[in-house]
């Protein structure tokens, strides 16, 4: 059953085009930079606390 996820999981890339990749790629760059930038600022407030 697992087999048959992957492949279903692999199929489902192969449909995406290279520019949806690119954008969905782009994406997750942005939320890694939202959530770096949120963790430094909760940072910065536990210092001062």
């Amino acid at each position: 059953m697992t087999d048959e996820k992957k492949d279903d999981e692999v199929a489902e890339s192969q449909k995406l085009s290279p520019r949806d990749k690119k954008e969905i790629e782009e994406g997750l760059c942005v939320n890694c930079a939202l959530v770096s930038i949120l963790f430094t600022i909760l940072m910065m407030i536990t210092m001062v606390l």
